[in-house]
């Protein structure tokens, strides 16, 4: 698609189609396609945000009637739109992308990401009949979020000292009132519009780990700049694998009782030992596509109500219609209270397999099925891992990258595989 990637609209703020004629365009293209009476709005703290909450409210007619939820982490935002019963749910956001970049997630009346076929609806409004326009007197209302997050007294007094690093992003409010240990070190707090990402977050844990190592302290979180994920390390700032976060919360939901149709879902880039763990204990695995969106179609398609991807997007129906980093963090945190194991445990519950990945930069995303050369490799390097092995090689959807993982039953054989995958990458003209 022309404007969609695989989380909504995203890139440089000021180049199309994050520029105000396209979003000008978007808000006439999403009214017509709902009949919008009633949005909810929010954004990250980026400092573009307001500009473009600005063009699209200009796009809307005066009939629709705008909530503002100003800084928001997009669960949350998610959670406005159910509970003010409007028709759509509008997230201004680049997520972990750098400071200068920005974008817009979109939400259904259910608080749930819209799916892909809205999405080449929405395109082909853009790209119709609208002109650029500038509608004025809106009803605007000031909408302020309540969250819902409980965190019980035990888990603070069984980890009395945290780490948290909110990538100077949207959570940095709800996540310290909601996080209620003895002592928490903050890190990423100072939001000023410029810094959100910037060497701080979920997308630059060493941040976290060295200060956790240095302090003392139990254990870290990092969300990342809207809040819908998270990253978790142990006291000696070893970063805890996402198949071992979902792993422990799957085994915890199931111990009592409310992991509905005994599986959880996730996507064939997961290690593959989480299924071989859990289905030690009698829990199922369900594969969906790449990209949260999918995994939670899927959940619904199966009757799942836990799942997510190794990249820290948990979703727990129970709890909220999207995924949030700061209920999976507190869900993880009761789960091993409850399983009675420490962070730096729990890889001997969920023994995850030998993997190597790494992100190449490319020029253009020509599809890999026409670079016969590199397809023919692939099927070679398929036989050397056999049928417990993975290899994935696929474009990245939000920015200019080609993401290789290679996953074996021996690390030695991964690593050489990932060499020689990795140096035909490298040199192959046609992308770089």
């Amino acid at each position: 698609m022309r404007y969609f990637g695989t989380d909504g609209i995203r890139g440089t703020f000021g180049i199309p189609p994050i520029d105000g004629a396209h979003l000008n365009r978007l808000a006439q293209a999403l009214e017509k396609r709902y009949g919008l009476k009633r949005v909810v709005i929010g954004r990250d703290t980026r400092a573009s945000g307001v500009a473009i909450k600005n063009f699209l409210v200009r796009g809307f007619s005066s009939d629709v009637e705008i909530f503002d939820c100003a800084v928001v982490t997009s669960p949350l935002l998610s959670q406005a739109v159910v509970d003010t019963g409007a028709d759509l749910g509008l997230m201004i956001t680049a997520s972990h992308n750098p400071p200068e970049d920005n974008g817009i997630k979109i939400l259904n009346h259910l608080g749930e990401k819209i799916m892909e076929r809205e999405e080449t609806d929405l395109e082909q409004g853009m790209d119709s009949f609208f002109d650029p326009v500038e509608n004025y007197g809106h009803r605007i209302v000031p909408y302020s979020v309540q969250p819902r997050y409980e965190m019980a007294q035990d888990i603070g007094d069984r980890f009395p000292h945290v780490v948290v690093d909110c990538a100077n992003g949207a959570a940095v409010t709800f996540a310290k009132a909601s996080y209620r240990f003895r002592k928490v070190d903050w890190l990423g707090d100072r939001p000023n519009g410029r810094n959100i990402n910037a060497g701080c977050g979920s997308e630059y844990p060493e941040l976290l780990c060295r200060t956790v190592r240095r302090s003392g302290a139990d254990l870290g979180i990092a969300h990342d700049g809207d809040g819908d994920r998270l990253l978790i390390c142990d006291r000696y700032g070893e970063i805890l694998p996402g198949e071992i976060i979902l792993g422990i919360i799957a085994i915890f939901l199931e111990k009592t009782g409310h992991l509905r149709g005994h599986q959880l879902v996730t996507t064939a880039m997961s290690n593959g030992g989480l299924s071989i763990a859990l289905g030690r204990y009698g829990i199922g695995v369900t594969d969906a596509e790449v990209g949260d969106r999918n995994v939670a179609e899927t959940m619904r398609t199966v009757g799942c109500n836990f799942g997510g991807e190794h990249s820290g997007h948990v979703l727990f129906f129970d709890g909220a219609p999207t995924s949030d980093g700061i209920q999976t963090a507190l869900l993880f945190l009761k789960a091993i209270a409850f399983l009675n194991v420490l962070p730096e445990n729990t890889r001997q519950l969920i023994p995850l397999l030998p993997r190597k990945s790494c992100n190449i930069p490319v020029k253009q995303k020509i599809p890999l099925a026409k670079l016969p050369t590199l397809s023919g490799l692939i099927r070679t390097e398929r036989e050397r891992i056999n049928k417990n092995g993975k290899i994935f090689l696929r474009y990245s959807g939000t920015e200019p990258k080609l993401r290789l993982l290679i996953e074996a039953e021996d690390e030695a054989l991964a690593e050489n595989v990932m060499n020689v995958l990795k140096n035909n990458i490298e040199n192959c003209k046609e992308i770089l």
